[in-house]
């Protein structure tokens, strides 16, 4: 498995973080994780191609003390194999928007609380751009 970590500085409400990159060719997933820990993340941003029985949808969900959460699904799904996508991430103080390349958001509360993430984990994908402001 790919995985980019990042220890990045003070993930706070009314920050943004953008992530560009390429979904690896014939994986079955994708994802971007905003975190503390491993343990616990407050963004699961998980793009299924082929996954656990999913075909091209896309899951949210948090993990808290190594248990995950109350998933959510969309069916609106711009990515491609090879092709390139961008992400926008939104941190509010009670929700992230995440806002993707065809122009859909999409909101997911803040389950954890917190007010500060300092982790980004980005599994299977070719990053070729991270910028946070």
């Amino acid at each position: 498995m790919s995985k980019l970590k990042l220890k990045i500085v003070d993930f706070k409400p009314g920050m943004e973080l953008k992530v560009k990159g390429v979904p690896k060719p014939n994986i079955d997933r994708f994802s971007i994780n905003v975190c503390d820990s491993k343990d616990n993340i407050a963004l699961h941003f998980d793009v299924r191609f082929d996954y656990l029985g999913e075909h091209r949808v896309l899951v949210l969900d948090s993990r808290k003390d190594e248990i995950w959460q109350k998933p959510v699904r969309s069916e609106n799904f711009p990515f491609q194999w090879g092709q390139e996508f961008e992400v926008t991430i939104t941190f509010a103080d009670d929700k992230f928007y995440i806002n993707q390349h065809n122009g859909h958001v999409l909101q997911f509360p803040n389950h954890l609380g917190d007010k500060q993430y300092d982790y980004i984990f980005i599994e299977q994908a070719t990053v070729s751009g991270i910028n946070i402001k």
